[in-house]
């Protein structure tokens, strides 16, 4: 797993193929689960358009908690 050189509130870093809790930027009461994963030459949260790492909360990882996607 690729580290992103982000961290997420906590201060835990964040690394390819985890699976972040992301809260949205406009609505903090929002949240989703997603995978950070490479694309168009840098590291995204799946589906999460207008989430920042400091609203990002590393909760596990796509090869230990698959589950955590569903």
């Amino acid at each position: 797993m690729q580290y992103t050189g982000l961290v997420d509130k906590q201060g835990k870093e964040i690394y390819e193929g985890d699976i972040v809790k992301a809260f949205a930027v406009l609505d903090k009461t929002k949240e989703f689960n997603c995978a950070v994963e490479w694309s168009a030459g840098g590291f995204i949260a799946n589906g999460s358009l207008g989430v920042n790492n400091h609203l990002l909360e590393v909760i596990g990882n796509i090869y230990e908690n698959p589950e955590l996607l569903k």
